[in-house]
């Protein structure tokens, strides 16, 4: 399987870079995010860092690319290994799963999703790859029956579902206690029933 969602092993500069700008909003939140910080922990200068994001908000939206692309790959190579009739249940396995793992990712997604309401190009970055990974889980809703193309239900569904677990995350952020795992099981059981 790829490799999982946060950023390691970097190889090239700007690989570290994006890495440590994940790191650092996920550890100090988006406001401190700094580019002097970001450059301090990748272990190069701020200088070194514009050179290759003009800047800070370009560094941002590479973030967000690259965290993309992690989470896409991942999801290919999930649907691509599944049966068919086990497509729901082992997004789900993987969600839950990725959870503990993967909390700084979805500490750091949510704090762009809620950068972007103030920030338009921001915005317009987030609407994209919020398409796309509603896409993705639209691939995935075809593929649990046996099809490769989405169609406009599975687009609806797959939007709908980011939104709640886009939703459920935050909740879960903000409250270790929140009944996270109940919620993933009340909505697998409905997806099963809208795809039903």
């Amino acid at each position: 399987m790829a490799a999982p969602l946060s950023f390691t092993e970097p190889t090239s500069t700007r690989e570290r870079l994006i890495a440590a700008a994940f790191r650092v909003v996920a550890r100090e939140g988006l406001e401190a995010a700094s580019v002097k910080a970001i450059a301090a922990d990748a272990g190069l200068t701020p200088g070194l860092l514009h050179y290759h994001f003009p800047t800070k908000a370009a560094l941002l939206e590479a973030v967000l690319r690259a965290a993309l692309a992690n989470y896409l790959e991942v999801s290919r190579q999930r649907r691509e290994a599944t049966a068919p009739d086990d497509q729901i249940a082992a997004y789900f396995r993987w969600a839950r799963a990725a959870l503990i793992a993967e909390r700084d990712f979805f500490k750091v997604r949510l704090a762009f999703a809620a950068a972007a309401l103030t920030n338009p190009d921001l915005a317009a970055v987030l609407r994209d790859l919020n398409a796309a990974a509603a896409h993705e889980t639209a691939l995935m809703l075809a593929a649990a029956r046996g099809e490769s193309a989405p169609t406009p239900r599975d687009r609806e569904i797959g939007g709908l579902l980011k939104a709640l677990t886009d939703g459920i995350m935050l909740n879960w952020l903000a409250d270790p206690d929140f009944p996270i795992d109940a919620a993933a099981d009340d909505i697998e059981q409905a997806l099963m029933g809208w795809i039903a």
